[in-house]
């Protein structure tokens, strides 16, 4: 059986979230911005689908961790 609803909502939001991060070099406020919500609820959906959340890096150091696999994406 497919993907419900709900699974298919957070497959979309992920993406729509590591999309934001990345057109923003990793700038949480940025991505917030390009989303069109608060910082405070991209962190949350942030923690929610497991993103490593950079604080206090310089813009090369920022990494995001992609929820659908093992591997760290280097945001730039």
């Amino acid at each position: 059986m497919g993907k419900g609803l709900k699974e298919r909502v957070e497959v979309l939001e992920r993406r729509l979230i590591l999309t934001a991060l990345h057109k923003a070099h990793g700038v949480q406020a940025q991505a917030a911005k390009e989303l069109g919500v608060s910082e405070r609820v991209l962190r949350y959906k942030m923690r929610k689908y497991g993103f490593k959340i950079a604080t206090k890096l310089s813009q090369s150091d920022r990494i995001v961790e992609s929820p659908l696999s093992s591997k760290k994406q280097k945001v730039s």
